[in-house]
């Protein structure tokens, strides 16, 4: 027979499992968890990105000259936000615009060749290809850019002045209205309105103001397109976009439709 110190020797002692530890781990790592993916989601969730491509959207609405606002109500422009990484809240847009005003801008601008000089001497370019990216921070907690990656010289303040370049030089070009130009496609009943009753804050000292206010932008639909006009629009509004020499020929075609209508200041 074994002694009882050999059988002691013998003896295999289960250590005693503690349930309640284990299941404080469990339910701490799956706190941690939690909490990092809360965190994650709150800057880079599906529904945030979306929030921050219709923000980037509307800033260049706003911004940007009206040809832009004409590209994108054709669908031709399209702008998408990606998470790049959540522990710091950036994020890349993705820009798609149509290879029609790329290539448009480039040959206008390539036809003022001191012009090009000085503005890409100020660090100003046009897009050269159809797809355009920029990485940039956020506030996670209004989703608004950082201010540093807005400056013009972080990516993302680059793709905002090159954008706007390519279609101010479009929107000017196409103000340009050729004397000879027909218009077959009439004005819309709340364009042609306000068209009037700028008439007739402009001519308030003509006799029969009304009827030459409709005389007037009759007479104008005949020659430019809703479209174009709203381009003009714009020329006439922005002094820098007057020093170009864009509307000319349409000042010219107006002087004349307002003397034929009886308009003067």
């Amino acid at each position: 027979m074994q002694d009882i110190s050999s059988l002691r020797n013998n003896l295999i002692i289960q250590p005693r499992f503690n349930t309640e530890s284990y299941f404080m781990r469990i339910a701490l790592a799956s706190l941690t968890f939690f909490l990092t993916f809360m965190a994650q989601a709150a800057c880079l969730n599906e529904t945030a990105l979306q929030q921050v491509a219709q923000n980037e959207m509307n800033y260049m609405l706003g911004r940007i000259p009206p040809a832009f606002a004409d590209a994108v109500a054709d669908k031709t422009v399209s702008l998408k936000a990606f998470a790049v990484d959540a522990e710091t809240c950036s994020a890349k847009i993705e820009m798609l615009v149509p290879e029609q005003d790329v290539k448009e801008a480039n040959e206008i601008l390539a036809r003022d060749p001191a012009k090009k000089i000085i503005l890409f001497s100020q660090g100003y370019t046009l897009p050269e290809t159809t797809q355009l990216s920029a990485l940039f921070k956020l506030d996670e907690k209004t989703l608004q850019v950082a201010h540093e990656d807005t400056l013009h010289s972080a990516e993302l303040g680059k793709l905002r002045a090159s954008v706007e370049m390519m279609y101010a030089m479009i929107t000017q070009a196409r103000a340009d209205i050729d004397p000879m130009s027909r218009n077959s496609v009439a004005w819309g009943k709340e364009f042609a309105q306000q068209q009037i009753a700028h008439c007739n804050k402009t001519f308030s000292n003509s006799a029969n103001l009304a009827t030459a206010c409709e005389c007037q932008v009759t007479k104008l639909a005949e020659v430019v397109s809703e479209k174009q006009m709203r381009y003009v629009d714009y020329i006439n509004s922005n002094p820098y976009a007057q020093g170009t020499g864009s509307g000319k020929n349409f000042a010219e075609i107006k002087r004349n439709i307002d003397a034929s209508c009886g308009l003067r200041k």
